[in-house]
């Protein structure tokens, strides 16, 4: 998911544990940009500060070649004066939405349907109204069913669950404007959804599928075996750890 929902934890992880977002550090520049400004620095202290701080937490960083950038998204911030921190603590998921997404008896439209769900759920909160628009591109929504889908399938399968009448599409079949249909909030909460990564694995660990929680930081994976108890993120860095240990111990026999 492209959206961030946790804006106040990301900036103290920031601020105090040097988070930045190695994929994406336009995100992490963006809420320090948010962060200082609120604190009345102004944008050159601002940029300078975020500077500093890239110079420090993230490899590779070239000062020359990102000062455009920080630039241009320091200024945008500035010129919104939308300091807020935008979070989202969870998203209930109640037992009624879950029995109707199952009653779609296809796998794939299932996975379509619960994501759009969830994305229709988290634009109500984050504008203030329960009318359950959901307004992202088709690429985002599929990324997050973890389906590798031409565009043309895609755009199907949006089409089939909308005669359905599960949802509603504004003017076109690969328009980005879903209305979500079949939201339930008085039924009994079936799935809290805390943590807003590898989304899809929560209907399926409801479906039955084997789904655990990665050992280091938490989040959902899909294990391959039984041995298998940490994400790739998690894996690398526990690779990584066990080389230092082994060539510390090397080092002291030596």
């Amino acid at each position: 998911m492209r959206l961030i929902l946790n804006e106040t934890q990301l900036v103290s992880d920031s601020l105090n544990k040097g988070y930045a977002d190695k994929k994406k550090p336009s995100n992490t520049i963006r809420l320090l940009a948010k962060h200082y400004l609120s604190k009345d620095m102004n944008r050159p202290q601002t940029i300078n500060s975020i500077d500093i701080f890239l110079k420090k937490n993230l490899k590779g960083y070239n000062s020359v070649k990102w000062q455009t950038i920080i630039e241009k998204i320091v200024n945008s911030v500035h010129k919104d004066k939308d300091y807020e921190m935008f979070d989202i603590g969870e998203i209930n998921i109640t037992k009624n939405e879950l029995t109707k997404i199952s009653e779609l008896k296809n796998l794939k439209y299932e996975k379509v349907m619960f994501i759009l769900l969830v994305y229709a759920k988290i634009y109500n909160k984050l504008n203030s109204n329960d009318k359950c628009w959901v307004n992202e591109e088709l690429k985002y929504i599929y990324s997050d069913t973890k389906m590798a889908l031409k565009e043309k399938d895609q755009c199907k399968i949006i089409y089939e669950i909308a005669k359905l009448k599960y949802i509603e599409v504004s003017r076109n079949v690969d328009c980005t404007n879903i209305h979500v249909s079949i939201v339930d909030e008085c039924g009994d909460v079936e799935i809290m959804i805390g943590d807003f990564r590898n989304l899809i694995y929560y209907y399926l660990r409801w479906k039955g599928d084997k789904i655990i929680n990665c050992d280091g930081c938490g989040i959902l994976i899909k294990p391959n075996n039984n041995k298998n108890k940490y994400c790739s993120e998690c894996a690398k860095e526990k690779q990584l750890q066990w080389q230092r240990e082994s060539m510390q111990k090397l080092r002291n026999v030596k």
